[in-house]
């Protein structure tokens, strides 16, 4: 598998191609993938898909658009799909000003030998966005390129979406987030130092600061999957400011069941399974105390009820 980041790659054999930003790796963009995937197995050559490093209106409005996964991330989710090549564009105002037409000419057709063309129904491209698959379809014609459109799927009658999902994960509705990515929401990050008071109270916890470019889910606690060092745990974490103890930055707080490492400046990454209740503020320590471990058992007992 071959990733490249710029645009003046030149492939050598011709490709099936898959277009789009595919922030989270949604179930819509599965489908396209999945569909470009079949074409390609189908005429002997390699998938192409072809990307941005994160969504185009930030590099108008930076952290306007907050992600729902990393680039790393994504790109391991389509090397998973079945990508034999990936294209993964920094954003630019070289890229962001091409004309529809010179995108489709001188990228799709010349430098990356598209022979078969897969994109979502509202896939844009080129400057101000003012390409579609319209176009797309009219000028591939042209040049012998086919094009499939992979029509509109929805969910609870909206169409799905990345911003509907970032809506979801927002409102703590980590139902719909699972369905909608086919996977649990998650925040990967570095261990930081904390208080310490969790481990005091009797609960050890380790502390990370979401990404500032990634979308927050609402503050509260949640049964979640912790994974580290090739391993996989559960626990129950919270993601807000802590009011009880008086801080200002928001912070993924993780009590990891029957595990008591040290994990300080390791990475990890937290999938939130299952909203609990909403963040607030105790009037001591003390009564913090008892209802996080009334939050341990009810973790306890969805995890348990779930993962068989």
């Amino acid at each position: 598998m071959l990733v490249y980041e710029n645009a003046d790659v030149q492939l050598k054999s011709n490709t099936v191609v898959a277009l789009g930003c595919f922030d989270g790796v949604h179930i819509g963009h599965k489908a396209v993938i999945d569909r470009a995937k079949q074409v390609a197995l189908s005429s002997g050559l390699p998938l192409t898909v072809l990307t941005f490093s994160e969504p185009p209106r930030n590099f108008f409005y930076p952290f306007s658009t907050p992600l729902i996964c990393s680039k790393a991330e994504k790109l391991k989710l389509l090397v998973e799909l079945g990508a034999d090549i990936i294209i993964c564009l920094p954003l630019s105002e070289k890229i962001l000003s091409i004309s529809p037409k010179d995108f489709i000419n001188d990228i799709l057709a010349s430098r990356l030998k598209a022979q078969h063309i897969v994109c979502g129904y509202n896939y844009t491209f080129g400057k101000n966005a003012s390409g579609n698959t319209s176009l797309l379809q009219n000028e591939c014609g042209g040049l012998d390129i086919e094009v499939s459109i992979v029509p509109k799927m929805t969910y609870n009658r909206e169409p799905v979406s990345s911003s509907l999902i970032r809506q979801y994960i927002s409102e703590g509705n980590t139902t719909a987030v699972s369905e909608l990515l086919g996977r649990p929401f998650s925040i990967t990050s570095t261990v930081v130092q904390g208080q310490h008071l969790a481990r005091r109270l009797g609960f050890p916890t380790v502390n990370i600061l979401p990404p500032q470019d990634t979308v927050l889910p609402k503050n509260g606690v949640y049964a979640t999957r912790v994974r580290f060092d090739n391993k996989i745990k559960f626990g129950i974490t919270n993601i807000g400011i802590r009011p009880t103890v008086n801080t200002k930055i928001t912070c993924a707080e993780t009590h990891i069941f029957d595990f008591d490492g040290n994990l300080y400046e390791k990475e990890l990454t937290v999938d939130f399974l299952h909203f609990l209740r909403q963040e607030r503020k105790f009037e001591s320590v003390e009564e913090m105390a008892l209802q996080v471990k009334k939050d341990i058992k009810l973790a306890q007992e969805y995890i348990e009820k779930t993962k068989h």
